[in-house]
């Protein structure tokens, strides 16, 4: 009988769980962690396209975001807001560079987080050990942020320039009201790029004057969807 009582004392033991055991099966498994990080940065960069969309730039841990978007326009070539220029006015062709994203992009680092889970779970789901699973993590982790850097956000960000800055060349080529402006309103004016192409834009009067249909202007200055005009002194 005795020995039947210290049996079932050490089958009760040995099933209950202890202290250790009940922490390590409260903590998450790896799989959970990985799926964790990779909804977090995915989130992220979801909150970023959406700030970026209504803010017009690419959030930077480093200060600067992505090139090109709408907030940079109403502001000259070389002014605050606007792309660098040389001695003599012009935009140096490298001045892409110094706007195009880096590591430190909000983006970048949401899309590096995605491939870390995503690479870790995929890792672990195939059967291999956590030792393994955590190195391969951090793979993923430099190779998406990487490839999305090189390959998709940097490209943008280079034709985003290249769009602003060609809007740039705009400014100080004279052109004629095609369309009546509007006082405190808005017209449309054609006048030729610096390439010889004929463009026609939205345009607003920077006295905010009434501008009749033919007459001549030059542009002084970007605004949101066209541009910002001065009625030629010959004109009057």
């Amino acid at each position: 009988m005795e020995g039947r009582t210290t049996a079932l004392r050490r089958a009760t033991r040995s099933s209950t769980p202890t202290a250790y055991e009940r922490a390590a099966s409260a903590m998450p498994d790896s799989q959970t962690l990985f799926i964790a990080v990779g909804a977090t940065g995915f989130l992220i960069l979801l909150l970023s396209l959406v700030l970026g969309e209504l803010g017009g730039h690419d959030g930077e841990l480093g200060g600067h975001g992505d090139a090109g978007g709408p907030g940079d326009l109403g502001h000259e070539a070389g002014s605050p807001g606007g792309p660098p220029v040389d001695a003599v006015g012009h935009i140096p062709d490298g001045s892409a560079a110094l706007d195009a994203p880096t590591w430190f992009s909000i983006r970048v680092l949401a899309v590096s987080l995605v491939g870390f889970g995503a690479a870790g779970f995929i890792a672990v789901a195939a059967g291999g050990p956590a030792l393994i699973a955590w190195p391969v993590a951090a793979a993923g982790f430099l190779a998406v942020g990487a490839a999305t850097h090189r390959f998709i956000l940097k490209p943008l960000a280079r034709q985003q320039y290249n769009s602003l800055t060609s809007r740039y060349g705009y400014i100080g080529r004279t052109g004629v009201v095609t369309l009546d402006i509007l006082p405190h309103g808005t017209g449309q004016v054609t006048f030729h790029d610096r390439a010889g192409a004929r463009i026609t834009q939205t345009a607003s009067s920077d006295h905010h004057e009434g501008v009749p249909k033919g007459t001549a202007v030059t542009v002084v200055d970007l605004v949101d969807g066209g541009v910002l005009v001065h009625r030629s002194a010959f004109s009057d």
